[in-house]
């Protein structure tokens, strides 16, 4: 009879430590979905900031001399402070809209260079942290968001190499099977379709995630703690000069500059530091068309005249390949087009992670171990992120912000959790989470017309409003549905 190295342990304490295993993966299969859901509405966060706010008028370009007016005047506003950071966001195609940013304070621009109000959009807030960050100091959230991103990408692969026949069954979609053999044929399908997808999506959301542990280690070990420092070969730093008065560098000179040399680029943000100064600096961050860098930043001189650029664009492979990072993740390239593909490729992925944990809980069923509760606390996850999602659209359409809103999500998932564990079956906790998004989805539309309805100026409002009320009619057909075959199986029972 062999021995093994560890000590007999009671069956009670094996049973609690698989059982905590257990939980465990599933805490990790939660977290990978919640920002694979906030991922894929987060595509368009421009347009959700647009939609948050949809009196601000829109307009496509605007004349050097209007943004130098506006930086004058926003330079203004903070007339006896110390101003470091000074830029204005110029309008583009998915962000027709100008902003001007004081140190911390971001307004609206008007078209003829007005200040207007407040830049305030809460729910994109809300959903950038939490796809960014978990809603975590960032530091760890980042680190943690990065770890599942690697998770992401070893699961394709691993995937791949667990199934040898992927490619021959790649056409094979059996619904009308088995319950397991109807979620592997869904889930084996749709990985191996979108798997250049899910893994460039894994790949680089590990590389932004775990670029913050490198920069953080190394500036404590080579740059005093400085992380800037670390980024600064790649993105440049902020230069320190004399802190005497000194006129506004001449941004309208510098973007016609821009415009004469390089009239293919679109310059997207003008930004000062340290403005009105003689140790002053004024760059130009430029989209550049057909490319995956994020943008080039350009220097200027007090009169516009071009003095150099950051190299983003031409400079150094690695440092032209950071740069795209950005864009290849988030979707930030090919316009309407490729956020489109972004967004479904986006729902195939939350299809994947929800049946690859429906697979796991039903084989563990099939062996003899069923987890009930496992299954329930799984669907309220899969059908509770996007109904407590609505919920803080309502709330934030009900005008409230920050904090609160991080509180009603993960109270609120919390809460569904803890119903799943009381339901009297997954059944019933996914059709009842259709229900209740469905009803939260249109709560937060009629709120939103009550409050916006008559001052409605951008189109993309209206198309947010479609797609929204194509959501709650699509989790009312799933809730009705799964009524209508607890129904059928009832009757059959009884015959």
């Amino acid at each position: 009879m062999t021995r093994t190295l560890w000590p007999d342990l009671p069956k009670r304490l094996v049973a609690r430590m698989l059982d905590a295993h257990s939980v465990m993966g599933l805490v990790a299969g939660a977290l990978l979905y919640i920002l694979s859901v906030s991922g894929t509405i987060a595509v368009i966060h421009a347009e959700i900031s647009r939609f948050e706010q949809p009196h601000i008028p829109e307009y496509e370009t605007v004349a050097p001399d209007t943004v130098m007016s506006a930086l004058q005047a926003g330079l203004a506003t903070a007339e006896g402070e110390d101003v470091h950071h000074l830029y204005t966001s110029l309008p583009v195609p998915d962000m027709p809209r100008m902003q001007l940013t004081v140190e911390d304070e971001t307004v609206y621009v008007g078209p003829d260079g007005a200040l207007l109000e407040p830049v305030s959009h809460p729910f994109t807030d809300f959903l950038l942290d939490l796809h960014y960050y978990l809603h975590l100091p960032q530091v760890i959230g980042l680190t943690l968001v990065g770890a599942l991103g690697a998770v992401m990408a070893g699961l394709v692969v691993t995937g791949f190499l667990a199934h040898p026949r992927v490619f021959r069954d790649a056409f094979a979609l059996r619904l009308s099977g088995a319950p397991r053999l109807r979620e592997a044929d869904i889930h084996n399908r749709l990985s191996v379709w979108a798997s250049p997808f899910h893994f460039t999506i894994g790949l680089t959301g590990a590389l932004l995630g775990m670029a913050t542990i490198v920069a953080v280690l190394n500036a404590e070990l080579f740059h005093e703690g400085d992380i800037e420092a670390f980024y600064a070969p790649i993105f440049g730093s902020e230069s320190e000069g004399p802190q005497t008065p000194a006129p506004l560098y001449d941004a309208a000179a510098a973007l016609r500059t821009m415009e004469r040399q390089h009239p293919d680029l679109r310059p997207w943000f003008v930004s000062y530091h340290d403005p009105a100064t003689a140790g002053q600096s004024l760059e130009i961050l430029t989209q550049h068309p057909r490319r995956l860098i994020y943008g080039e930043n350009y220097f200027f001189d007090a009169q516009g005249n071009l003095t150099g650029q950051m190299g983003l664009a031409d400079g150094p492979v690695g440092q032209q390949v950071t740069a795209s990072v950005y864009s290849l993740h988030f979707g930030w390239f090919g316009g309407v087009a490729v956020k489109i593909g972004y967004i479904l490729l986006g729902i195939t992925l939350c299809v994947v992670v929800a049946t690859g944990v429906n697979i796991w809980l039903m084989k563990r069923a099939e062996r003899g171990r069923p987890s009930p509760r496992l299954e329930r606390v799984w669907t309220g996850v899969v059908w509770g992120t996007p109904a407590i999602t609505a919920l803080v659209l309502l709330a934030a359409t009900l005008g409230l912000s920050g904090p609160v809103l991080t509180a009603i999500f993960w109270l609120g998932l919390v809460l569904v959790l803890a119903a799943g564990l009381a339901a009297s079956g997954r059944d019933t906790v996914r059709r009842a989470l259709c229900f209740i998004g469905a009803g939260l989805i249109a709560a937060a539309v009629g709120v939103y017309l009550a409050r916006h309805g008559a001052g409605i100026e951008t189109d993309v409002a209206w198309v947010l409003l479609a797609t929204l009320g194509a959501c709650a009619a699509a989790l009312l057909a799933l809730g009705f549905r799964g009524a209508r075959l607890d129904a059928a199986g009832a009757n059959t029972a009884k015959t």
